[in-house]
């Protein structure tokens, strides 16, 4: 029974990102969750500088997305003050990865201010499925001094599935 259910949510998790790559940028930003800003405005709040590096945000998502990640790993990435966040990720990594999007496939090109304690970052997923690579908007906050993969973001990774289906 767990195989089965572990192989459904590959299924589901390969065809959502695939949907995804089949959408267009702006259909991307659009059909997520709403969380995240499809356009990144040029005022100085969102634009405040931010010590999240490519590199910081990197290592985070990779982390956050690995299946080999323990529970007590993902607090030090993650913001998960809700449980069901760390459950989500932890199924999403495991379908992902089955579905062949490896925390490898998820490159962080760039990070941008969003307000106080808050940054975008934009991430280019190579699918295997896709020639292209598709960029999306996961969002980080600085969480006691350390930067972590947001709880929307999860949010959205989790939800592709459910955006895409029916596509």
């Amino acid at each position: 029974m767990n195989l089965r259910k572990t192989a459904a949510a590959a299924a589901i998790v390969g065809a959502a990102v695939f949907g995804v790559a089949a959408c267009s940028n702006g259909e991307v930003a659009s059909n997520t969750t709403g969380t995240t800003p499809s356009v990144v405005s040029d005022s100085p709040l969102e634009n405040a500088a931010v010590d999240l590096s490519v590199s910081d945000a990197q290592t985070a998502l990779r982390k956050a997305i690995d299946p080999k990640t323990t529970a007590a790993e993902l607090d030090a990435v993650v913001d998960t003050d809700s449980a069901a966040t760390k459950t989500a990720l932890q199924a999403f990594a495991k379908g992902a990865s089955m579905g062949g999007y490896t925390p490898d496939v998820f490159t962080v090109k760039s990070v941008k201010g969003d307000g106080k304690d808050k940054a975008v970052a934009t991430v280019s997923v190579a699918s295997p499925h896709a020639p292209q690579p598709v960029d999306i908007k996961l969002s980080y906050v600085d969480v006691d001094g350390t930067w972590k993969l947001s709880a929307d973001a999860v949010s959205q990774l989790t939800s592709l599935a459910g955006d895409h289906t029916g596509h």
